[in-house]
């Protein structure tokens, strides 16, 4: 399994690199970094893309990869899905939705010769070079697939287009209050400030992942694909001479690049970020 204590120098070097460059003056001060990060990878909950799969994916259906959801089984706050998809309860309507959306928004050409049921499996096992999938496989995993997997992952957060205040506070209510408190700790830290931790880790799933970015209005830089393995959402609390504010940084996937998200590129200022 690949160590994620290694992606801990580079994330924390990526952040220190980017509050250099983005620093209004000399008096600009790192006083700490979050880093929400989606933690592991794993194997589709059903069915396999090829017949060797299960092989590689010795662990099973629904566990984890060599690549290394939150729980959303209270039956209220889906009265949009059952409404959105005619459900008839609200009881399992996760897993009704996902069933009636493979029947009306599985139609793309590049997916025409691939099964509904497989989705999740050709998603998961992209990745994975040892899993010599189908070319129209790939082909689907990588364009309609991935975006019909973007959309049931935001009704499962309540984010984006199904956005659900009830479902994102289940979701990522306590680690937002989390971010936010820790915020407040380091900027109330007076100097030297040996008493607050200046780099934390969260470690969480895809729909957490996207129930964050949605928060902090960061959702549209993942451009409609589902948070990879290692994608992560950096939060900066740095201090300057008009105060604490709050810069936030992303990637998508352990090959991609931290981008500015801009959400705070004029110096958002804690009490801003604190209303989110």
């Amino acid at each position: 399994l690949p160590d994620m204590r290694s992606l801990f120098p580079l994330i924390l070097l990526a952040s220190l690199a980017a509050g250099k460059h983005h620093g209004h003056d000399a008096e600009d001060k790192l006083l700490s970094v979050q880093v929400v990060i989606r933690h592991a990878d794993r194997a589709a909950t059903q069915g396999w893309a090829t017949d060797k799969s299960e092989r590689i994916l010795f662990r099973g259906n629904g566990e984890l990869t060599d690549l290394l959801v939150p729980l959303l089984t209270c039956n209220d706050g889906w009265d949009d899905v059952v409404k959105m998809h005619n459900l008839s309860t609200s009881e399992n309507a996760k897993d009704a939705a996902l069933i009636k959306m493979l029947r009306t928004q599985w139609d793309a050409p590049e997916c025409s010769k691939v099964p509904p049921a497989l989705v999740d499996a050709i998603i998961a096992e992209l990745s994975q070079k040892e899993v010599k999938m189908p070319d129209h496989y790939k082909a689907c995993a990588k364009g309609h697939a991935k975006k019909f997997m973007f959309s049931y992952i935001e009704l499962l957060a309540g984010a984006g287009d199904h956005f659900n205040p009830l479902r994102i506070k289940r979701v990522a209510g306590m680690l937002t209050n989390e971010l936010i408190g820790k915020m407040q700790k380091a900027a109330a830290c007076p100097p030297p400030c040996n008493t607050q931790p200046k780099f934390r880790v969260y470690y969480t799933h895809d729909v957490t992942v996207l129930a964050v970015a949605h928060i902090f209005k960061a959702l549209h830089h993942y451009e409609g694909v589902t948070p990879a393995f290692s994608s992560a959402i950096v939060f900066e609390t740095r201090m300057n001479a008009t105060g604490p504010y709050v810069k936030v940084f992303l990637k998508n996937g352990h090959k991609a690049d931290f981008l500015d998200t801009g959400m705070c590129y004029d110096n958002c200022s804690l009490a801003d970020v604190d209303n989110v």
